[in-house]
């Protein structure tokens, strides 16, 4: 089982682990999720969850065997985006105030995770990229509900130059709130802030912020189900496997 769910004294504990050095976003993994976050929306209480990758990561994003495999299958890419849509979405609605624990990395997919968290607190040392556009393909959460969120300036950039932030550059785009070295400490202090607030309110606030948000993923999933399949997607998810430069990285300026 790739996610598992703990209840402990005053918030629910959402963990993952798909195996290997980092975790990445498998088709298995967002159905886990998918299922998981349904049955978290049917307990009433307690009204925080707080989500963490195991192995010492948070996660490197898409599963690049499976954008392989969606970039020779039409219907294949179609399949997975739309788990990967229906996985935000159903972040994006839920009925808990989300806190995310993250170490290590958050690349592609999982850093646009955080962007559907209502607070995030970071390990010193973590580093944060949205890197898509080098294998042929683009952040659609980044792109579609990151100007909503982070800014219209600081969402290109970190999807057009696909650059690495570490804790100190993420907190200054607001991708995290915190910059911790005990994220255990870090939690509790967090939740004790927290515990100030009604429940209900935080949860509506959530709601109210975040709703509107999601009609902009539609199209971005749309369009990156397209991409997948296109020829420099192609070249791009080859030249990741063989470990070479794709075409375009060649072209000179002058």
């Amino acid at each position: 089982m790739d996610v598992t769910l703990e209840k402990r004294k005053g918030y629910l504990l959402l963990t993952f682990n798909t195996g290997g050095k980092y975790n990445v976003f498998t088709t298995r993994f967002m159905i886990e999720m998918i299922d998981s976050l349904s049955e978290i929306e049917k307990i009433r209480d307690p009204h925080y969850l707080v989500i963490r990758g195991e192995n010492g990561n948070f996660g490197a994003g898409a599963d690049v065997k499976e954008l392989l495999k969606a970039n020779g299958d039409k219907e294949y890419a179609r399949v997975y985006f739309g788990h990967m849509k229906d996985l935000f979405v159903k972040m994006l609605s839920l009925n808990k105030v989300t806190i995310g624990l993250v170490e290590g990395v958050a690349y592609g997919a999982s850093m646009e995770l955080l962007l559907a968290l209502d607070l995030v607190i970071g390990k010193k040392g973590t580093r944060f990229a949205a890197p898509g556009g080098r294998l042929g393909v683009f952040p659609p959460v980044l792109v579609s509900i990151g100007p909503y969120l982070l800014g219209h300036r600081a969402s290109r950039k970190l999807a057009m130059l696909g650059e690495e932030l570490d804790t100190q550059g993420a907190i200054n785009v607001g991708l995290i709130d915190y910059e911790v070295e005990d994220m255990d400490k870090g939690l509790m202090e967090v939740l004790n802030r927290l515990k100030a607030m009604s429940p209900s309110a935080l949860v509506r606030m959530r709601k109210l912020i975040l709703l509107s948000l999601i009609p902009h993923l539609e199209k971005a999933f749309d369009e990156l189900a397209t991409q997948v399949t296109s020829d420099e997607a192609k070249e791009g998810i080859s030249s990741f496997f063989s470990k070479t430069t794709p075409s375009w990285s060649s072209v000179g300026f002058s």
